[in-house]
């Protein structure tokens, strides 16, 4: 009989607080709702309370699961999406009429979530279960289990995991995704990097197996762990799986087989170098004029992003040709990819590249910036260039042609969200507890 699953909902539960999720959210939700298939499932839900680390029952988190589903329009038709249809606005009409006070503009970035309004979203939430109290994790998941954290988020707090120091029965597995903030504290916001030092430091404490998404990252993570002086602990290495919308996009936007673009995805911020980009555009604008090409940025604002996106304010032709969105579902987002000229990843450092995983697998000729992480999840195909050299993204850029119309090419089972639970079941199933928590 298989292991009872016992997953961490801790990301998940601030889920509401953002419009739509993030590479890890969508992965982390992709997960909870193949734990969670069936209201019968004997899977419990785990979540740090006021009243202490609580279990929750298939039939509760199914629903709080696709409450979260709905709040973030995963499930919405791509017609009907807001934010996609003012890109298509934007980028559809002509370059000498498109003024920076552009209304549809507001459309693609909505306003932030302000402290009130996030805790209705999170009560709203709750309420979509009927706000159980769930009973206490320590007495309710059965002997044997498996604990799972994919998100990783409240390993910042050790106390969400003193219930484990109890139950040694239990194997805990964890996804560490990345040492980053340790090995690059100037690209991230100031914080980040002792919070992330708690993550590792609770992990080396109550973990009995980790999971990572890349071998880069597992090495990063065992150089941290070694510092703490933890010997190096079983471990699984898998690259993360496509997101299902990805499956499902037959084909391109038809209102933009006309418009040559290129597509990077990921949070404004300066470890991802959307700066680079930019810069790029405006040496192609000042080439090309009004035949440029489109540049769409498919992300949330986060550190230090006013700044890097000061430029489209400063410069009107630069505004026109480079779009910023943010809260596209991921069935439009998976068409938009599809349909680019290029998907472009110039970040300095990852710990996995699922922009990069997502540009190959639908067949989009994919500019990678020249890190382990992207080399590992590439292909022969991925062009490789180092993350300071505008002249050859410029180049790069300007010798990729527009592709029109497109239908997705058939994608690997390897890639799809089953596989990867599948293979992550393997490895739970022979995976025993250490017993060495106290």
């Amino acid at each position: 009989m298989p292991r009872v699953i016992a997953y961490d909902l801790a990301r998940l539960f601030i889920g509401p607080i953002f419009y739509t999720p993030r590479g890890v959210d969508r992965v982390d939700l992709a997960m909870a709702r193949h734990v969670f298939d069936d209201d019968a499932s004997p899977n419990l839900g785990i979540l740090p309370t006021p009243w202490g680390v609580r279990a929750f029952p298939a039939r509760i988190v199914r629903r709080w699961l696709a409450h979260l589903q709905h709040l973030w329009a995963e499930d919405t038709d791509i017609k009907h999406d807001a934010r996609l249809c003012g890109l298509i606005e934007q980028m559809r009409v002509s370059f000498d009429a498109v003024p920076p006070e552009l209304d549809s503009a507001r459309v693609l970035q909505p306003p932030p979530l302000s402290f009130a309004r996030k805790a209705v979203r999170l009560l709203a939430q709750l309420q979509s279960t009927g706000i159980p109290l769930g009973e206490s994790a320590i007495q309710a998941v059965p002997q044997g289990a498996a604990y799972l954290n994919i998100g990783q988020i409240g390993l910042a707090v050790p106390i969400f995991h003193e219930w484990l120091a109890k139950r040694q029965d239990i194997t805990c597995a964890i996804m560490l995704h990345d040492a980053i903030p340790l090995e690059y504290p100037h690209l991230v916001p100031s914080g980040a990097e002792a919070h992330h030092a708690r993550m590792i430091q609770t992990a080396a404490r109550y973990a009995d197996c980790l999971i990572f998404n890349s071998e880069f990252s597992r090495k990063s993570v065992d150089s941290a762990m070694a510092r703490l002086e933890q010997v190096q602990l079983p471990g699984m290495v898998r690259a993360l799986p496509l997101p299902s919308a990805f499956f499902h996009a037959s084909t391109s936007l038809p209102d933009l087989a006309d418009v040559h673009y290129f597509v990077v995805v990921s949070t404004i911020e300066p470890r991802k170098n959307q700066e680079l980009l930019i810069r790029v555009w405006e040496r192609i604008i000042d080439r090309m004029d009004t035949q440029a090409p489109h540049l769409v940025i498919v992300g949330s604002r986060g550190f230090d992003s006013d700044r890097i996106l000061a430029p489209l304010a400063a410069r009107p032709s630069l505004y026109r040709r480079v779009h910023v969105v943010s809260g596209l579902s991921s069935p439009a987002l998976a068409a938009l990819v599809l349909g680019a000229a290029g998907m472009l990843c110039p970040t300095f450092t990852e710990g996995f590249g699922l922009p990069v995983l997502e540009g190959n697998a639908m067949g989009v000729p994919t500019i990678a910036s020249d890190i382990p992480a992207h080399r590992e999840v590439g292909n022969d195909n991925t062009i490789y260039l180092p993350c300071d050299n505008d002249e050859a993204w410029e180049y790069a850029i300007l010798s990729t042609p527009p592709v029109g119309l497109c239908e997705r090419p058939r994608i690997a089972h390897d890639l799809t969200e089953t596989s990867y639970y599948t293979d992550l079941l393997a490895f739970l199933e022979h995976t025993p507890p250490l017993g060495r928590r106290s």
